[in-house]
């Protein structure tokens, strides 16, 4: 139900959502149709500002907006900044908000007094130029596991305009000249940081494969529409060769992310699960990426037609929040540090002995 009722809204806003986006790079007007109805704030508590909901619920709002290209910053705003406000139990703010990674950044924390101060640039900031909130996470230096936080107006910083390939808002976030206060989170509480980037490395694959049923179900249909001598090209061996594998490649894809909800859901530790998730969804991005322009031809490469709204994001995430072969070498390396009987462990789902590092 959750389902049907997201993706009837995004289709009823689609054209005016994507006139809009092509303006201003995001939404305004889906972003309130979405804020009103509860849903950008899903699986946040309801004790912290949020809708309520588990991790779940919001896996399907996220897939429903990857299958609609709609551009808002619900994984930024639900999965990643409020999820971590509420863990440092800190009130989650209304409206869009994003999360900026210093660690990727020409950042440094400088020493203030009990606290720090964070000064600098951080590029690549997504949809800052919509957020009212941007929450900052870096390692306390010389303080290991501990992790401080700063929660910023982006009305207090310059914002130097940026996007990835699919147009959506990359942008670099200037901090004031004096820096931005940086608080201690307590000991063993609120988000660390790895486990910010697993939970966008999460939130991306859910995306992706919302925009890979998308582009399954495009070429599938024009498949059955082109005719080329005398016969829809969905008869020819060739083109269902390729389909079939396109959908394989989709359906291994969404099975893996579903199972990385389902486990992180239940522990939020469950790194492997999550990283192979983000490399099956990469995977499938290639297959999707080829297959769907070769049967579409050249109408998929127009402005007009919809296939490059997901073609690009699908090109665009497959490399954000860590691509296939940066998750892969990191996966590998924890299994290679495991001993004999790690990967039978990860396979079989016993006890884990996956080194963590």
């Amino acid at each position: 139900m959750l389902r049907s009722v997201v993706s009837a809204m995004l289709e009823a806003q689609a054209g005016s959502a994507r006139d809009e986006a092509a303006r201003q790079g995001w939404s305004a007007g889906l972003w309130r149709l979405l804020e009103e109805s509860g849903l950008t704030l899903v699986s946040v508590p309801e004790s912290a500002g949020g809708s309520g909901g588990d991790l779940r619920d919001l896996a399907t709002v996220v897939q429903a907006c990857g299958y609609g290209a709609a551009p808002v910053p619900l994984v930024e705003t639900a999965l990643l900044a409020g999820w971590g406000l509420a863990s440092a139990g800190i009130a989650v703010p209304s409206g869009p908000l994003t999360v900026a990674r210093p660690a990727a950044a020409s950042t440094t924390l400088v020493p203030d007094g009990p606290g720090h101060r964070l000064v600098g640039r951080v590029c690549g900031v997504p949809w800052a130029r919509a957020a009212r909130r941007i929450l900052v996470l870096a390692a306390a230096p010389g303080q290991p596991g501990r992790t401080v936080h700063a929660v910023i107006d982006p009305r207090d910083c310059e914002i130097e305009p940026g996007t990835n390939l699919a147009g959506e808002p990359r942008d670099t976030l200037v901090l004031p000249s004096r820096g931005v206060d940086c608080r201690p989170l307590p000991a063993g509480s609120g988000p660390a940081p790895s486990r910010m980037a697993l939970r966008g490395a999460l939130g991306r694959a859910l995306l992706m494969v919302g925009s890979l049923r998308r582009v399954l179900d495009l070429t599938v249909r024009y498949a059955g529409e082109r005719e080329q001598f005398g016969r829809p090209i969905s008869r020819f061996q060739a083109v269902q060769q390729q389909i079939a594998a396109f959908a394989g490649a989709v359906e291994q894809a969404r099975a893996i992310t579903d199972l990385a909800v389902e486990t992180l859901q239940q522990d939020d530790r469950a790194a492997e699960v999550v990283m192979a998730a983000k490399i099956c969804a990469g995977h499938a991005a290639s297959v999707a990426i080829a297959v769907g322009h070769q049967v579409h031809g050249a109408i998929g490469f127009t402005t007009e037609h919809e296939l490059h709204l997901h073609t690009r994001r699908l090109m665009s995430w497959r490399d954000e929040d860590g691509s296939e072969s940066e998750w892969s070498a990191e996966l590998g390396a924890r299994i290679a540090g495991s001993g004999p009987g790690g990967l039978w462990d990860l396979l079989t789902g016993r006890p884990s002995r996956v080194a963590t590092r």
